[in-house]
């Protein structure tokens, strides 16, 4: 009401402002005009100004404007505004149940989807207009010279074209807001009466008079179903074809059991049956068996709870209770198939959770009964609800139930956890915590059914048991891809040895791909482990929808719009992006470096340039596409610049020089290089360091600043030659002819000695000893060997062959007490020391120090 009262107002202002401009435009007509104007600057401000532009069709702009979105604008609006009033007014009412709240969010989500379906076609038309009003430029300001009337008549048409699309966007944000608004409502609601609901006691749990009447109440429950179930089956017209439908049923059932019992047997049939399996196998076996025995279960059953309730009209109570059953059925028969896949309690060495036998076994009695309690507890609430049983049967059935669910699941985390296997699956951390909660649970089940509040009791225990299932169920999940990862790396495993065949990856390789293949599929387990527990908790499928939606596709933090699917799109724009770069890469190596012949260390700087290019490119075009403003980088820059400053000055050192490196190739990939003390060959050069590889196969990382700022030798920056020196002595009296002829047909012969240069020969100098001479050659270092051996053995030979001798190194020792050994000798070599003479003269004090040894016996 408001908005039509505004929008007369503003038609009426609009309609007197035209009048009063066409009064003054035929005013301005009918003034006369001086045949001689006066050329002055005074008479010429004295003028008329230039008649505006004539007044704009609005009718026609707007109906313009509803044929560029498609729908009348205000019709829609009108219509939504009408729908939310009428839901606002709903809302108010008392005792809403949780049918009509689900009916009142699946209205607001249909004209939420209306508002959605607008704001796609409005959008791209508001672009539009904005766009054809910033061609027009600003308007001229106070005191400037008009504008041409066309051009008058354009902005205004224009100017109320993008008015009119404005006020759409405006109403659609308004409306998203309502809405909004009103589903919090919806929400509060339910959770105030799903509160009173579980937190009303119930009176006269410990009367006898209840629990009396409990015997009576069963058969009259009990003729009511059969009444039930009766009356349908009387009425039905072709129950022919329902039998037949259930036959098709046990047949479907019977074939994939003989199909899962085969399976079964093909899978655990290996030649070692008592060697434990690796983890892998373990994995895979049990996610193949827990599959092939679910099937027969789960699959009989739909078919036939779906076959039968498509094709006939099944009454309520009769469809809760099939479904009833059904889902009864399913949930202790699945729980049977997945405890005993992955505990194996007759099959230890298939046993993917490692525990003992002893502890398997009772674990997977206790799930079993478990299982089966809660599947037979529903059932029975189901019944007495259809039948409308008294009020105490339903407590004969809660409050057993409750307290049978608490005592067995206490009795399941009292059992000891005796690992078999050194497999990591079972953290003692993670269960210390994960049994803190459970306990908290199932004392709350005890208290709260003791105290008569069974509703409360009921749903607690329901929701442990369920979402301890979907959990467990879960971390089987996440078991089976850690299988799934650890069996790439494995080439006994069929995906191994299919990736090696195929594309001839290394274990180092399979591991590297495995790890974001498990990411991924763990996140993909936990995804969508997440909604199925929320739907336990009260929440409607349409909420975890929203929030998924919201999570995925857009949420606000502030006035920040982050979208999780935009990230990750923004990751695959960058993975296409740099997988495109490194084909470009590879390609220009192959194909266009390789044939032009350029060398390898210039061709190694071009592909990592460009390969560092590439890297840039993707970046940019991945911020792009997450919407990312490029002209933020100044920002950044200066955030670099402040953190070069404080300490980054090192990083961007290196940064720099390994730029430097590559541009100005002091060295290269595949250089023999002597740098601090190392020498090797240069095997990377990345952005930050350059890795050297010595002699001894070592791998040297040296910082890039360390090129740029020492001395470094490189053998092989001009070419790959490299001269050897091999200093040689001879006896005196050689003739110095002679041995340089030997020495330099040795290097002549040689292979790997290159007759360009020539070798050469050098008489270094005389000596004591004999003759110094040094042979000089140069050699290809990409040839390999030991050279220098190899001339060494070959001269040595050579001097043999002519006579030539190699004198040995010779030293004079001077003896400055002679006398004293002269009379240590005497005194050894007689038999004094051994009668206890005396020993006499200079070397009497030396000689009484003299150790004595026995003499060593000859045994015959």
């Amino acid at each position: 009401m408001i908005r039509r009262l505004w929008f007369v107002a503003w038609a009426l202002s609009l309609f007197f402002s035209l009048l009063v401009a066409a009064g003054a435009q035929a005013q301005t007509a009918q003034a006369p005009r001086s045949p001689n104007p006066a050329p002055s600057g005074a008479q010429a401000t004295a003028q008329p100004a230039k008649p505006p532009a004539s007044p704009i069709n609005t009718a026609e702009i707007v109906a313009r404007a509803n044929n560029s979105v498609g729908v009348d604008i205000e019709k829609k609006i009108k219509g939504w505004q009408q729908e939310l009033s009428r839901l606002e007014s709903d809302l108010q009412k008392e005792g809403l149940r949780y049918s009509e709240l689900n009916d009142f969010r699946d209205k607001l989500q249909g004209v939420r989807g209306e508002i959605g379906s607008f704001r796609t076609h409005l959008e791209p038309a508001l672009a539009t207009a904005r766009d054809q009003v910033g061609l027009l430029g600003p308007a001229p300001a106070a005191g400037q010279p008009p504008e041409p009337d066309d051009v008058a008549r354009i902005r205004a048409d224009r100017t109320y074209y993008l008015g009119v699309l404005t006020g759409g966007q405006k109403e659609i944000d308004s409306a998203n807001l309502r809405i909004d608004k009103l589903v919090d409502t919806i929400q509060d609601i339910r959770r105030k009466n799903f509160a009173t609901r579980l937190l009303q006691p119930v009176p006269g749990i410990y009367s006898s008079a209840t629990w009396s009447r409990v015997p009576d109440y069963v058969p009259s429950a009990t003729y009511r179903v059969r009444d039930i179930i009766a009356g349908w089956w009387g009425g039905l017209d072709d129950q022919d074809e329902v039998l037949l439908v259930a036959f098709e049923a046990g047949l479907l059932l019977l074939g994939l059991a003989v199909a899962a019992a085969f399976g079964t047997w093909r899978l655990r049939r290996r030649p070692s049956e008592d060697v434990d399996q690796p983890f892998w196998r373990r994995a895979a076996v049990a996610g193949a068996i827990a599959l092939l025995w679910i099937l027969p279960v789960v699959v009989p059953i739909s078919f036939l709870y779906g076959l039968v309730a498509d094709t006939h009209q099944l009454p309520k109570r009769v469809d809760w209770l099939l479904y009833s059953t059904a889902q009864s059925i399913i949930t202790v028969l699945a729980v049977s198939v997945l405890v005993i896949s992955a505990f194996a309690p007759r099959v230890p060495h298939w046993r993917l959770i490692p525990v003992s036998d002893r502890t398997a076994r009772r674990i997977c009695g206790l799930l079993l009964a478990l299982a089966i309690v809660y599947g037979v507890s529903t059932l029975l609430y189901m019944v007495t609800r259809i039948a409308q049983a008294p009020f105490a049967l339903t407590v004969a059935v809660s409050l057993p139930s409750s307290l049978l669910v608490a005592g067995i699941i206490v009795a399941i985390l009292l059992t000891p956890l005796e690992a078999q296997h050194q497999d990591r699956t079972l953290s003692p951390r993670l269960l210390a915590v994960l049994r803190l909660p459970v306990w908290i649970a199932v004392v709350a089940i005890v208290i709260s059914a003791l105290a008569g509040y069974l509703a409360l009791a009921r749903f607690l225990a329901q929701q442990l048991v369920v979402t301890s299932s979907i959990m467990a169920f879960a971390y089987l999940l996440l078991l089976w891809v850690d299988g799934l990862m650890q069996g790439l790396g494995d080439d006994r495993a069929a995906t191994g040895r299919w990736l090696k065949e195929s594309f001839g990856e290394q274990h180092r390789q399979r591991e590297r791909l495995a790890l974001p293949i498990g990411l991924f599929l763990k996140a993909m387990v936990i995804i969508l482990s997440v909604p199925l527990i929320l739907l336990q908790w009260g929440y409607s499928w349409q909420d975890v929808y929203d929030w998924y939606k919201q999570l995925f596709f857009g949420f606000r933090v502030g006035n920040t719009q982050v979208s999780i699917a935009v990230l990750l799109a923004s990751v695959i724009v960058f993975g296409l992006a740099y997988g495109a770069a490194r084909l470009f890469q590879g390609w220009l190596d192959e194909r266009v470096l390789r044939p032009a012949g350029i060398s390898g260390g210039l061709r190694d700087s071009i592909r990592v340039g460009v390969g560092y290019g590439g890297v840039v490119i993707a970046t940019l075009a991945a911020f792009s596409y997450a919407g990312f403003d490029l002209s933020n980088l100044a920002i950044l820059a200066g955030a670099f610049s402040v953190g070069i400053g404080f300490g980054l000055q090192s990083i961007v050192n290196n940064f720099v020089s390994g730029l430097i490196l590559l541009a100005e190739r002091p060295i290269k990939i595949g250089d023999l290089v002597v740098v601090g003390g190392e020498e090797g060959y240069v095997r990377k050069i990345s952005v930050r360091s350059t890795e050297v590889e010595t002699f001894e196969r070592a791998s040297v990382v040296i910082p890039n600043s360390y090129f740029i700022t020492e001395k470094v030798k490189n053998w092989t920056l001009r070419d790959n030659k490299r001269r050897i020196a091999i200093p040689v002595r001879v006896a005196n009296g050689s003739d110095p002819r002679v041995v340089k002829s030997i020495l330099l047909k040795v290097a002549h012969d040689h292979p790997s000695v290159l007759t360009l240069p020539a070798p050469s020969f050098d008489f270094e100098d005389f000596g004591v000893d004999g003759l110094t001479f040094k042979l000089y050659a140069f050699v290809d270092l990409r040839e390999g060997g030991n050279v220098a051996a190899d001339l060494r053995i070959a001269i040595l030979g050579a001097f043999q062959e002519a006579g030539i001798q190699i004198p040995s190194r010779q030293g004079e020792v001077t003896l400055q007490t002679i006398d004293l050994l002269r009379e240590m000798a005497e005194y050894l070599s007689s038999d004094a020391h051994k009668t206890g003479v005396e020993a006499k003269g200079p070397a009497a004090g030396q000689l009484a120090n003299l150790p004595r040894k026995p003499a060593n016996r000859v045994r015959p």
